[in-house]
């Protein structure tokens, strides 16, 4: 999967950009407030439909503008795609795959992407909600199933927190159908985790970085789970009633993130962490990859100034070694120990791109 060509009209800053990227390596370079990180976003957008910056589509748009644009020409297994996206500021929006509107199930197939930015390491050190979004997008990346299954989950819980709140609650209608949903995402979690655990082992062995990274999911036994959540249920049957919500359930299961089998919050610095996230990154690109068949594009929005010399070179030739097609933004041209045909530098001017002629 590759984007051969990208066009649009007043996304952010940029007015217009029609630009031809390598299939590789593609070098988004220029100083602050130019408009790098602002291309990483399209691509991101295009592929999910939603911003990892805002939560608002009119934020997008040119602020001298009452719409945008986005035309992009994507290769997908050797098949050609066309992917048209227009909304204006009254969120009017309009999506075609090949001139013609898809169902969801179609749409998220065209174009994937995976986004590793700075801030995302808030993933990992804040509060168990984010670390739960962490691993269940991942999950949807691979599975466009399990989004369907969660909606299902949340309108399922909804239900059951109205129900705790009236005064005759004694007949909960909502707690076995509750659980049933339950095991269904439990059952994705183990798994992914145990998909992603096997990467960083493989890693481990191969990276020249003396750190091994796990990630634990609770205290699940797979043909146990509907046991384990049945006996909390009961544990905390009075509890939910005098609250009036559910207390139990993959709403409020926590992950723990390790390097060197110690928890990532308690021992480890800024650049572990962010090289724990770039190599979770990593093992999403090998899953999806031994899934589909081909790798996904990897959007990397600034290597950080936080990762020390050799921690960043190590994890850069990862990426470039175990990847499809890569966008990174940077401040600096990297020496690249490869053929001019591998990759391409794109300058960034004040939201205008040129080719960067002397690599």
């Amino acid at each position: 999967m590759y984007i051969r060509r990208i066009e649009a009209d007043n996304f952010r800053n940029l007015k217009k950009i029609i630009i031809e990227p390598n299939k590789k390596l593609n070098f988004i370079y220029g100083n602050n407030a130019q408009g790098k990180t602002n291309l990483i976003e399209l691509i991101y957008f295009s592929s999910l439909y939603k911003s990892f910056r805002t939560n608002k589509n009119i934020d997008l748009i040119n602020i001298d503008s009452d719409k945008l644009k986005i035309n992009l020409e994507v290769i997908n297994n050797n098949v050609n795609n066309n992917v048209k996206i227009k909304f204006d500021n009254k969120n009017k929006k309009n999506i075609f795959i090949n001139n013609k509107k898809p169902e969801s199930n179609v749409f998220y197939k065209i174009l994937n992407s995976i986004i590793y930015y700075p801030d995302e390491i808030i993933y990992l050190k804040s509060y168990p909600l984010y670390r739960r979004n962490l691993i269940d997008r991942s999950i949807f990346f691979i599975n466009n199933e399990y989004i369907n299954l969660f909606k299902k989950y949340i309108k399922c819980l909804k239900q059951r927190n109205i129900f705790l709140k009236l005064k005759n609650n004694e007949n909960d209608i909502w707690r076995d159908q509750l659980i049933e949903y339950s095991h269904l995402i439990i059952l994705e979690r183990i798994s992914y985790i145990k998909k992603i655990n096997i990467f960083f082992n493989y890693f481990f062995y191969k990276s020249n970085i003396d750190e091994k990274y796990s990630i634990k999911y609770g205290d699940y036994k797979e043909d146990e789970i509907k046991d384990i959540l049945l006996n909390k249920f009961k544990k905390y049957e009075m509890n939910e009633k005098k609250c009036g919500y559910t207390l139990v359930g993959p709403h409020i299961d926590d992950f723990v993130f390790f390097i060197n089998n110690n928890n990532i919050n308690k021992y480890s610095s800024e650049g572990q962490k962010r090289s724990f996230l770039l190599s979770y990154k990593q093992a999403q690109l090998q899953i999806y990859k031994n899934i589909y068949g081909y790798y996904p594009i990897l959007l990397f929005d600034d290597m950080g100034n936080e990762l020390d010399f050799s921690r960043k070179n190590s994890i850069f030739n990862k990426i470039l070694e175990d990847s499809g097609q890569v966008f990174i933004t940077t401040m600096d041209i990297p020496v690249i120990a490869n053929n001019d045909d591998n990759y391409q530098v794109f300058e960034v001017n004040n939201g205008n791109f040129s080719e960067f002629i002397e690599k």
